[in-house]
C-alpha cells in the first residue's frame, strides 16, 4: 500500500472517532441538562423491580433539617414522655332536695353553699345571735354527705357540712309571717352566708312568698275547727271524782291543767278540760269543785277525727250519767241527735277537705300549722 491510502485510511479512522466523541459529548450535555431540570436524577422503582420484588412503599415526605433553635432539647423529650395529667376544677356539690319533712308550701327554705364545710356548732351560734327573739318557727338542717341525707341541727349538733337548709314557716295558729318577718328572715339568712364566705343558693322571691302564705292562711282557717261537748251541771261535781273517772278512760293528767287521751304513738286524740277558768291541777283536785267540763276534739290534728268524736261521745255521756249532769251545747241546750249528726257531717267534710289540699289530718304537716 502506497503512501497515499494509507493517508487516506488515517483520515477515514480519524473521522468516524471524532463522530463517536462528538456523540459522546452531545449525550454528557443533554444528561447535566436533566440533571439541573430533575434535582437527585431518582431512580424509578417500576421500571427497576424485578417481577418477584416487593411492592414499592408509599413516598414519605423528606426530612427537612430543623434550624438550632426548633431542635427539641432534652427536657422537651423528658416532657413528651411524661403520661398526659388532666387538670379538673374544683367539683361542685350538687344541691340536695329538700327533706321530705319539709313542704314548700309551708316552708320558705334557703339553702346555703360552703366550698370549706362549716362547723355546726358555730353556725348554730351565729344564726341564733341573728334570729334572736324571732317569732316565727325557723328550723335548720345540715346535709349529711356520707348518709347522703338532711339531719335536723339543734344547740348540740356535731360535725362540719357544706350544706345548711334554714325553713321558716309560713303559717300556723297565729297566722302567717308579714314583710317585716320575709325581710329579717333574707337579711338574716345573707348576714350567716358572708360570715361564713358561704353562698346562698338562691334567694325566695317576696311576692312569691307571701302570696303562698296567703293562700295557705285562708285554707288553714277554713278547716282549723275545734269540736266540744259540754258537761254541765246544776251542782258540783268533785274534782276528785272526775279524776277518777277519766283516769279510768285512760285519761292522764298533763302539765297543761288538762286530762289527755293518747293515741298508742302519744298523739293527744281529745282532752278534757274545765269549764271555768281553774285549771285541773293534781294538787288541788281533792278540793275542786265544778259545774262545767268540756271534751275537745282538735279535728286537724286527728288523723280519724270521725272515730274520736263517737269515743268521745260515749264518754261523755258515761261522765253526764255517772255525776249527774247533762250534755249541752255551747249555748247550754240539750245536745240531741241532730246535734250529734250535724257535727260528723262536718268533721266529715273538712278532713274529706284536708286530704285534698295533700295535708292530712294529724299528719306531720297538719301538726305544724295547727300546734298548740
Amino acid at each position: 500500500m502506497d503512501t497515499l491510502q494509507i493517508a487516506l485510511v488515517a483520515v477515514g479512522v480519524a473521522s468516524v472517532a471524532g463522530i463517536i466523541i462528538f456523540n459522546k459529548w452531545q449525550e454528557s450535555r443533554h444528561r447535566q441538562h436533566a440533571d439541573r431540570a430533575i434535582p437527585g436524577n431518582k431512580r424509578d422503582p417500576l421500571l427497576e423491580r424485578g417481577p418477584d420484588s416487593d411492592p414499592p412503599s408509599e413516598p414519605r415526605e423528606a426530612a427537612r433539617e430543623k434550624p438550632d433553635d426548633e431542635k427539641p432539647d432534652a427536657a422537651d423529650k423528658d416532657r413528651k414522655n411524661e403520661p398526659i395529667r388532666l387538670i379538673h376544677p374544683a367539683a361542685k356539690h350538687a344541691r340536695p332536695p329538700l327533706p321530705d319533712r319539709l313542704d314548700p308550701r309551708v316552708d320558705c327554705c334557703i339553702r346555703i353553699e360552703s366550698v370549706e364545710p362549716i362547723e355546726a356548732p358555730r353556725l348554730w351560734a351565729a344564726q341564733a345571735e341573728v334570729f334572736d327573739n324571732l317569732s316565727r318557727s325557723l328550723r335548720w338542717y345540715a346535709f349529711d354527705d356520707r348518709e347522703n341525707q338532711w339531719r335536723r341541727i339543734t344547740a348540740s349538733a356535731l360535725g362540719a357540712h357544706h350544706w345548711y337548709l334554714s325553713a321558716l314557716q309560713l303559717v300556723d295558729r297565729d297566722g302567717m309571717i308579714t314583710d317585716n318577718d320575709f325581710h329579717r328572715y333574707t337579711k338574716g339568712v345573707q348576714r350567716l352566708a358572708d360570715r361564713f364566705h358561704a353562698v346562698p343558693a338562691g334567694m325566695p322571691s317576696r311576692a312569691d312568698v307571701i302570696s303562698s302564705a296567703k293562700t295557705l292562711d285562708r285554707f288553714c282557717a277554713e278547716v282549723d275547727v275545734q269540736i266540744a261537748i259540754n258537761i254541765a251541771s246544776e251542782q258540783p261535781m268533785a274534782g276528785s271524782r272526775i279524776s277518777l273517772l277519766a283516769e279510768a278512760e285512760g285519761l292522764r293528767l298533763e302539765s297543761d291543767g288538762c286530762f289527755h287521751a293518747r293515741a298508742a304513738d302519744s298523739r293527744t286524740l281529745y282532752v278534757l278540760t274545765n269549764g271555768e277558768p281553774v285549771l285541773f291541777e293534781r294538787g288541788a283536785l281533792p278540793g275542786l269543785q265544778t259545774r262545767c267540763m268540756s271534751l275537745i276534739l282538735d279535728l286537724p290534728r286527728v288523723i280519724d277525727a270521725a272515730a274520736e268524736f263517737e269515743n268521745m261521745m260515749r264518754f261523755a255521756a258515761h261522765l253526764s250519767k255517772t255525776l249527774g249532769a247533762h250534755i249541752v251545747d255551747d249555748n247550754g241546750k240539750p245536745f240531741g241527735t241532730e246535734s250529734v249528726e250535724a257535727i260528723r257531717a262536718r268533721v266529715r267534710r273538712y278532713q274529706t277537705r284536708m286530704n285534698e289540699e295533700g295535708i292530712p289530718p294529724g299528719g306531720s304537716l297538719a301538726r305544724r300549722l295547727f300546734d298548740t
